[in-house]
């Protein structure tokens, strides 16, 4: 009897185990599958009030936000977190508005005063020789016009000036000719009485003058020849002069500055062979300058072509111009850009200059810079919903000021953000998201 009445007991207990077990297994039916899925599916609500449910695309009645599909909907719900307002409180949690400003700002940056390139002057020889003496012994000297820079003896230049002597020495004997017939000539038509006289002496000139250029036309294409020749290497019509009259050869050919400059490198010394590819020394126009003004990436958002820039040197007073010739490639090496200013140079070529560059005012849609919150990756902001509940949603940012920074992307005019206490409110999302991943894979 005993040992009957307890095996009903076991297979009492056996039974409502197993009907216990199978209650826990059974799905919810507040939401069966097939219809949930149907409504990710079809089905567009509001991500803030999630009772405002419809079939087709629209606006919320409540909020006025678009409606998104439900699948979406519960992704955005699901990154918002709620905060009471007495929470809020004790956060420090400050609300304002994003809204259509104008930003003005002015860019602090320096520049230095450098050569224009088109003023820069390679001094090299017209001839092959050896350097004997450079009259230029150090940079940043000043050199006046035709000053002296180097001397030159040339074996080249030599034989030229004596072919030069020599085509002159030739040619005397010819021009002394020329001369004398040229005066009978003249003589003769003086001395005509009438005027078959006349018309025979003029034939007689013009015949006469053929003959003399005859002979003179080789001689002077000689001369021409030598002469241009010597100009090159630096001879001026007087040095050229200079040789006819005294029929002497000059050992040294001397080379002058053609305008005045500073010399910025010295290539070449005493004692060197150099021909007409040999750079001697290079020097500047210290009056055609640039200021180069050095400029970041990010500011080249702010400036444009045009734009009022006031320039200081350490002494003397500032001066007022305009920006061009802004160059947006990036130096690999400093990481900048560069931009010119066109100036009269009022300092040494090389001095530092500070600029403030007065960008032109921009209406822009913006927030408080202290609103957005970069991570290195992107930027986001913490966007307050209705009834205490915050998303934080990706911005795209642009130009900023000292105070403000430009939204280009993510928000529009009259949306809601945090400016105090964002970064709390963005952990707690954090927390939540990661909280709602883990539900998931644990429901999966």
């Amino acid at each position: 009897m005993k040992q009957a009445i307890i095996t009903l007991l076991i297979v009492f207990a056996v039974g409502a185990g197993g009907y216990w077990i199978g209650q826990r297994q059974t799905p919810s039916p507040s939401m069966p599958e097939p219809i949930a899925s149907g409504i990710a599916q079809k089905a567009y609500v509001c991500p803030m009030h999630s009772h405002i449910v419809q079939d087709h695309p629209g606006a919320c009645p409540i909020c006025g936000m678009d409606l998104v599909a439900a699948n979406e909907a519960r992704g955005a719900a699901e990154n918002q977190i709620h905060v009471d307002t007495a929470t809020q409180q004790k956060l420090g949690v400050r609300i304002v508005s994003a809204e259509q400003v104008t930003l003005t700002h002015d860019i602090q940056t320096y520049a230095t005063l450098v050569p224009d390139e088109g003023a820069m002057l390679r001094i090299t020889p017209n001839i092959d020789g050896v350097l004997t003496k450079l009259h230029v012994t150090r940079v940043g000297q000043h050199v006046a016009r035709g000053q002296l820079l180097y001397e030159l003896s040339s074996p080249d230049a030599l034989t030229l000036q004596n072919e030069y002597i020599d085509i002159a020495r030739r040619g005397a004997p010819a021009v002394k000719m020329v001369e004398d017939r040229r005066e009978r000539n003249r003589k003769a038509l003086a001395e005509a009485q009438d005027p078959a006289q006349r018309e025979q002496a003029e034939l007689g000139a013009r015949q006469s003058e053929e003959q003399l250029q005859s002979i003179l036309q080789p001689l002077e294409r000689d001369r021409e020849r030598t002469a241009l020749r010597l100009r090159q290497t630096g001879f001026t019509d007087a040095m050229l002069a200079k040789l006819i009259e005294t029929r002497r050869a000059i050992a040294v050919v001397s080379a002058r500055a053609p305008q005045a400059c500073v010399v910025k490198e010295i290539m070449a010394r005493p004692g060197m062979a150099v021909n007409h590819m040999t750079e001697i020394l290079s020097c500047v126009d210290a009056s055609r300058a640039w200021l180069e003004v050095v400029l970041y990436p990010d500011q080249l958002s702010w400036v444009r072509e045009g734009d009022a820039v006031t320039v200081e040197f350490e002494t003397g007073a500032p001066i007022k111009t305009r920006l061009t010739g802004i160059n947006t490639l990036v130096d690999n090496a400093t990481r900048t850009v560069r931009a010119r200013l066109p100036i009269s140079p009022g300092a040494n070529l090389g001095e530092y200059a500070t600029v403030t560059i007065h960008a032109l005012p921009r209406q822009v849609l913006s927030v408080p810079k202290s609103a957005v919150m970069r991570t290195g990756r992107d930027n986001h902001v913490m966007r307050a919903l209705d009834n205490g509940h915050f998303m934080p949603v990706k911005v795209t940012t642009g130009i900023e000021s000292a105070e403000r920074i430009a939204i280009l992307d993510g928000l529009e005019q009259g949306d809601q953000v945090v400016v105090n206490g964002q970064f709390l409110l963005d952990a707690a999302a954090s927390i939540a998201d990661a909280a709602q991943r883990l539900k998931g894979s644990s429901s999966e």
